[in-house]
């Protein structure tokens, strides 16, 4: 059994913004309970409290004490010491954007509204009323859903540590899914933005050019795009295995390593990017030091959008962003023919489910997809020095599992790959 200390100090910041010195304590079962506050705002004269609490016996307040939700919610999501993260971090593999997007829904959501009331007296049709609200104040249903499943998991968590008899949210299921549907780029506008008279629509910025030129022909994440080292970059390939975001260079989303074929004359553009940048990053303004940040990408990508005539009420309206290209990228594979193992396969999809959602051209399109697909490469190949997209003809998959492993020329790329 573990043992603790009697007690453990902590700080709270209060509404009125002032620190005061809060603390938790284990019962004779060693279940954390807590925390409380010590109505002192120095460490020294908390430590007196609890000391004398624990002398008369009421270091644990009356057995039927209930925290309210903003006292149990004290240190939760935070990386480094949130109890819940530790061990779910034991058995499996969670990032901090997950710690932070959970944080930001408890601070912004469930405390406004949940703060104040004692944690046995939240209920059904207090969570009812709640997704009520929120959809007074016109949040999608995906949004709130997203909130709820942070509330779900603390007050199961109440549960196992025997704070709760029982989850409120139990029976309460999630609102139905009104994501908005996107209306993807069209194989026209492709050949807009990337074949016909592409330095004047992207005004000659080679670097976010083919950024998103990559994204477009892979389905990429922007953040994977962004962390493509000059060392992954083959002759007939490149080996997908980082990604770079506000939280560094680190594993993909899916932590999946796998290799992604490209036509020759693309992958010419990726080599001078590479003879600029080295075994840097390649899409990079600093020699391959740091690659560009993701709102350049996004910037340069809606203007170039507006440059072939999309307007700013039209991006919006479509819904038109970078993770777009994915859901384009998928299409196009489907339409070609591709089976959806096959368009996984590439795309580093987990679930069919997730694959489908990535494909949106309608079933009358099915007849029509291979000459669709043959037409965009036709422009492409009456081009020089651009890009094939990849069809079902294309004789990437029985290869894809047969590249050599990458070996970096340097040691620490390898060490990452």
């Amino acid at each position: 059994m573990k043992i603790h200390n009697n007690y453990t100090l902590y700080w709270r910041v209060l509404p009125s913004g002032k620190k005061a010195v809060y603390y938790y304590a284990w019962d004779e079962d060693n279940t954390r309970k807590g925390g409380w506050s010590t109505g002192q705002t120095t460490i020294t004269a908390a430590r007196l409290v609890c000391d004398k609490l624990m002398r008369e016996g009421k270091l644990i307040p009356n057995k039927g004490f209930m925290p309210t939700f903003a006292e149990y919610a004290q240190g939760w999501w935070e990386w480094e010491t949130c109890a819940y993260l530790k061990k779910r971090r034991k058995r499996y593999s969670l990032t901090e954007a997950y710690a932070n997007n959970n944080r930001k829904n408890l601070k912004n959501q469930l405390l406004p509204y949940f703060g104040d009331m004692p944690l046995n007296k939240i209920t059904k049709d207090d969570v009812e009323t709640w997704f009520d609200d929120l959809i007074e104040d016109d949040y999608q249903n995906t949004t709130i859903n997203g909130y709820f499943g942070t509330l779900k998991t603390m007050l199961i968590e109440a549960v196992e540590r025997k704070i709760l008899l029982k989850d409120p949210t139990e029976k309460i299921g999630r609102l139905l899914n009104d994501r908005k549907d996107i209306k993807i780029i069209t194989p026209e506008e492709f050949k807009n933005l990337f074949i016909k008279d592409w330095k004047r629509i992207w005004d000659n910025d080679r670097i976010s050019y083919t950024a998103n030129k990559l994204a477009a022909l892979t389905g990429m994440r922007s953040s994977e795009v962004l962390g493509l080292k000059g060392c992954f970059v083959y002759d007939d390939h490149i080996y997908l295995c980082k990604q770079n975001d506000e939280y560094g260079y680190r594993d993909t989303k899916t932590k999946d390593k796998h290799n992604i074929p490209l036509p020759a004359n693309f992958l010419s553009e990726l080599k001078e990017l590479k003879r600029m940048n080295g075994d840097g990053f390649i899409f990079s303004l600093d020699g391959g030091i740091k690659p560009i940040c993701r709102k350049t990408m996004y910037q340069d990508f809606h203007k170039a959008l507006r440059n072939i005539g999309i307007s700013k009420e039209e991006i919006a309206e479509r819904h038109l962003h970078l993770h777009g290209w994915r859901h384009f990228f998928n299409t196009e594979l489907l339409k070609g023919g591709l089976t959806i193992p096959q368009a996984q396969a590439i795309t580093g999809h987990k679930s069919d489910r997730m694959t489908e959602w990535y494909c949106h051209f309608d079933p009358a399109e099915f007849a029509r997809a291979k000459s669709v697909q043959e037409s965009l490469l036709d422009d492409v190949h009456n081009l020089p020095n651009e890009t094939v997209a990849i069809t079902s003809e294309t004789p990437l998959l029985g290869t894809l599992l047969n590249f050599p492993i990458p070996v970096c020329e340097n040691g620490e790329t390898l060490k990452n790959a």
